[in-house]
């Protein structure tokens, strides 16, 4: 079974989440990779137990199988139907809430919200020159730009270069349209983390 994180715009993050140190936001990552290998592998790992126990259990008429009833074997096949639901359940809410990104999702949405309003005002009559001098100062396409060549950057480490290349090639996009948008220079204020071809 697979887990998909969804959780609805405008939650508010809970003070407990904010301000952890690095060292414990990276503990907790590796401890959700753990529980979703769990939620991807415990039915196969469950399922080639019980083909081990009842080759076993054909082969040398012993163990917990040899023996086992029509109605047993009914009962045995719905309780690890329910400890597979069981164990499924318990990961997926721990992920929830150890998971250290699970609000970044959430503010993307947001922000995107906050965009569609913007643009509903103007067809309300808001004065156009305000809202270009404050998406200007803003840096919202600068920020997008680092943001989006950071994910390239992660792609390329787990080598996915071909969704890399896509995201390096988005990067450069938005670095022209923050020139023709009026930020500046090509290239001001971008991260320090940058390949070296994209600098």
């Amino acid at each position: 079974m697979t887990h998909t994180l969804v959780h609805p715009v405008g939650t508010v993050s809970p003070e407990s989440l904010k301000h952890r140190p690095i060292r414990a936001a990276r503990a907790r990552r590796a401890g959700v990779k753990a529980l979703s290998a769990v939620l991807r592998y415990d039915g196969i790992v469950i399922i080639s137990g019980v083909v081990a126990v009842g080759i076993h259990a054909i082969v040398n008429n012993e163990g917990p199988l040899a023996n086992l009833t029509a109605p047993g074997a009914v009962v045995a096949a719905l309780t690890l139907i329910g400890a597979l639901y069981v164990i499924d359940a318990f990961a997926a809410e721990l992920i929830d809430r150890i998971n250290p990104d699970r609000w970044d999702g959430d503010t993307a949405y947001a922000l995107t919200e906050e965009l569609d309003h913007i643009r509903a005002d103007i067809d309300f009559g808001a004065e156009p020159d305000e809202i270009h001098h404050s998406l200007h100062t803003s840096g919202l396409l600068t920020a997008t730009g680092a943001l989006s060549r950071r994910l390239g950057v992660a792609f390329a480490e787990r080598g996915e270069e071909d969704q890399a290349q896509r995201l390096y090639a988005a990067v450069l996009h938005l670095r022209k349209a923050e020139e023709a948008f009026g930020y500046g220079q090509v290239g001001d204020e971008w991260a320090d983390d940058a390949r070296e071809d994209l600098k």
